[in-house]
């Protein structure tokens, strides 16, 4: 395992995002956010998404130097069209519409389409709650990159479809409150993950077309050749994936019917995925006041504590530790811990990076643990 500190990790990005074709303050940007995302602990959506995002600006599936353009708005709504661009820039600009209209008329909607990668959708959620405003999200992959099988099915029917909530805190918590989760039993970048640490996959993740447990996540890394490999399970599993799959439904007609991209059965499904999402924000502050409100989620955090912790009670694969921590907290402890000790980055991941920035001439700051 290599570690490096977040700035020269950032300064790493932004040298290779700029060697693919971005603008400075793009790879400035996107750097930032892929970073954030291994600070946060997700290395599923960290740098290590760089060389997917060169082989997709290879097959124009991703443009570095397109800006995204408001296709239509009013009051408390907007469109936004993509065209492409890095998701990180796109998802930052439908932000900004979203915060000022919410602050404006208390309640508002942007719809995304062309997304390409809207990278962690956590961040979004994060910097809305930051601005004291509860969001949510609803993202597809806009009838490509599909995955997920239905219950009962061994067949790739969705993307994983994540849902995402975000909920200010008033001081009363050091983070927002943030659930991010996909409609499938874990987000696809987690495979990616789990290949790149060269781990086998908990058997109730995903299954091999016959319906039997998948444990290779090779046979699931890549979205292209999809007819003769595996599927994530939905959320729930064997167990209840009917839920995740009414959810993944539900998630792909919102982020298409307001974001106005096309749903599964619209595209060609072996092609490249490009994000599309609906994006929601309230002003809690047009129902209540702060201490009102920072009352009540002290009261539900100090109910959340006193939880006895049960280390012989199963938490799941995916689960980090045993302890149960709110929605947002270890993200929150991640950081911290991170910014002290430095990213910690599997050695496929440094190989990757490190063969890219070989062809690109770029010097890599990794070293060795």
């Amino acid at each position: 395992m290599s570690t490096v500190q977040p700035a020269p990790l950032t300064a790493y990005a932004e040298a290779l995002l700029a060697n693919l074709g971005a603008p400075e303050d793009v790879a400035r940007l996107v750097a930032g956010s892929l970073v954030d995302a291994d600070l946060k602990g997700h290395t599923s959506h960290g740098v290590l998404r760089i060389p997917t995002y060169r082989d997709m600006i290879a097959d124009a599936a991703l443009v570095p130097d397109a800006s995204p353009r408001i296709l239509q708005e009013d009051e408390t709504t907007a469109v936004v069209d993509g065209r492409l661009a890095y998701g990180q820039v796109v998802a930052r600009t439908a932000v900004d519409v979203l915060v000022e209209k919410a602050r404006a008329s208390g309640l508002a909607g942007v719809g995304i389409r062309n997304g390409t990668h809207l990278g962690r959708m956590g961040e979004w959620a994060e910097r809305v709650a930051d601005e004291g405003l509860v969001f949510s999200s609803f993202v597809h992959s806009s009838g490509g990159g599909l995955v997920t099988a239905l219950a009962g099915t061994a067949d790739r029917t969705f993307s994983t479809n994540p849902v995402t909530y975000g909920v200010p805190t008033f001081d009363a918590l050091p983070f927002p409150l943030v659930l991010d989760m996909a409609s499938s039993q874990v987000a696809h970048g987690k495979i990616q993950e789990y290949e790149a640490d060269e781990q086998t996959l908990p058997g109730e993740w995903a299954l091999t077309t016959d319906g039997e447990p998948l444990t290779d996540p090779a046979e699931l890394s890549e979205f292209q050749e999809a007819d003769d490999w595996g599927a994530l399970r939905p959320l729930g599993g064997t167990t209840a994936g009917y839920k995740g799959t009414g959810l993944a439904v539900v998630v792909e007609m919102l982020a298409g019917l307001l974001g106005g991209g096309p749903v599964v059965g619209q595209r060609d499904p072996s092609s490249w995925f490009s994000n599309g999402a609906t994006f929601l924000a309230i002003d809690p502050e047009r129902f209540s006041d702060r201490a009102t409100m920072a009352a009540k989620v002290e009261s539900m955090a100090t109910q959340f504590r006193a939880a006895e912790s049960l280390p012989n009670v199963p938490v799941g694969d995916g689960a980090r530790g045993d302890d149960p921590l709110l929605p947002g907290e270890a993200e929150y402890l991640a950081e911290q811990e991170r910014v002290r000790e430095g990213v910690p980055l599997p050695p496929r991941v440094v190989d990757a990076l490190s063969d890219l920035a070989a062809d690109l001439d770029v010097e890599t700051p990794f070293s060795e643990e």
